[in-house]
């Protein structure tokens, strides 16, 4: 693959600027000038999407993660006032129902401003914030008053349960060449039924992963106290909700982008295009906002890692808001005939998105398995031990 620029190698020390900036616009105090912090972020974010780690997917991953934070930043100094309008609700402050919501922070004093920034910072779905998503969007956290030996058993177990599925997928790449980097014909070589297989694989396999991360840091969180156990929710919904495209991806696959997309799509259609809210015309706006936000997003960490503009994730992800609005029609015409929900309709419904991202995924995801992508999986794995007694893996000579 031609790589079109020679990029800079990427230095670390660059975060501590990034991140600086960032905070001290969640810190500081409301003013008309709180803008100036975001001026130095894109700059820096354009260097760092230049530049290379001298590794393919530390390359692709710094770069979702610098994007990721761009577009949080874009919300929390540009678009919201956050020290007045955002609301922290931690689970030690009981609060009857009808409360008025907390005094804003930003009469508190200079340390306390921070550590309530830092915390805005770090809550990326807005657990424990008054702008949470509704219940449903999210999987429910732990019942309030859960102990903390209680939360690190079922945390446990649930980390060996995702382990061993995400095992299992690890088990599938080492062995499927479609996954390798050498074989050419790639996911759409070898039949329709095996492209849903890797298809398969590849979403389980990810969000897996994701997962393991995610109930890890609960775990050190809670047991060193930083956090309570209702804070930590699944970070992924449960797979029985994904009967629609719509569903699939605002209710299973993880949200960690959904506050700031959701900001920057009502600023869209509300303050610049003056739509009127719960109008199809605003809420599909807010959608295709959602998805070209999570294109920039991709595409700029594909850009990062390829060093050229060959990725497919524009192609990928701006199909995603088409088809919901596709899958929405249908659904209003078979209400409107009468039509009712069922179990072979929803069953209709899995075979449905299983096709759709069977056809659609490949776009995206070959480029980057191609590149290398899967090479690097877990170096550990239970289910080689139990069937050949190896329980710590070989590299991959792909």
């Amino acid at each position: 693959m031609t790589e079109l620029w020679t990029p800079y190698p990427f230095d670390g020390r660059l975060w501590i600027p990034y991140l600086s900036f960032f905070l001290a616009a969640l810190t500081v105090k409301p003013s008309p000038y709180r803008f100036l912090l975001f001026i130095p972020i894109p700059p820096l974010a354009f260097y760092t999407l230049l530049s290379t780690t001298g590794q393919f997917m530390a390359d692709y991953t710094l770069g979702l993660a610098w994007l990721v934070y761009f577009w949080f930043a874009s919300d929390y100094i540009l678009l919201t006032d956050v020290q007045r309008s955002l609301h922290h609700l931690p689970p030690s402050v009981k609060r009857a129902p009808g409360d008025a919501k907390p005094q804003p922070i930003e009469s508190a004093s200079l340390w306390r401003r921070f550590k309530w920034g830092l915390t805005l910072f770090i809550s990326v779905r807005g657990v424990s914030w008054a702008h949470a998503p509704a219940p449903g969007i999210i999987p429910p956290p732990p019942p309030p008053g859960t102990s903390r030996t209680r939360f690190l058993v079922r945390r446990l177990g649930m980390f060996f349960i995702v382990f061993l599925i995400h095992d299992a997928c690890n088990m599938h790449v080492r062995a499927n060449s479609m996954f390798h980097s050498y074989y050419e014909p790639g996911w759409r070589g070898d039949g329709w039924a095996w492209r849903a297989a890797v298809v398969v694989t590849w979403g389980l396999s990810s969000a897996t992963m994701m997962e393991m991360l995610c109930t890890l840091s609960s775990i050190v969180s809670v047991v060193l106290r930083f956090s309570e156990p209702e804070e930590w929710p699944a970070l992924f919904g449960s797979p029985s909700d994904a009967y629609t495209v719509r569903r699939l991806w605002g209710r299973v696959w993880h949200q960690i982008m959904r506050r700031f997309v959701s900001t920057h799509g009502k600023f869209l259609a509300y303050n610049i295009l003056h739509l009127k809210p719960g109008t199809n015309a605003s809420s599909y706006v807010q959608l295709f906002t959602a998805f070209f936000l999570s294109t920039t997003i991709h595409y700029g960490a594909e850009i990062m890692a390829f060093r050229n503009f060959t990725g497919g994730a524009p192609a990928f992800f701006m199909l995603q808001p088409c088809i919901i609005m596709l899958e929405d029609f249908v659904l209003f015409l078979g209400r409107s005939a009468g039509i009712r929900q069922s179990k072979l309709l929803y069953r209709l419904g899995y075979l449905w998105v299983l096709a759709w991202f069977t056809l659609t995924l490949p776009i995206w995801e070959e480029p980057l398995v191609k590149a290398g992508q899967m090479r690097d999986g877990m170096g550990v794995s239970f289910w080689a031990g139990v069937w050949r007694g190896e329980w710590v893996l070989g590299e991959v000579g792909w």
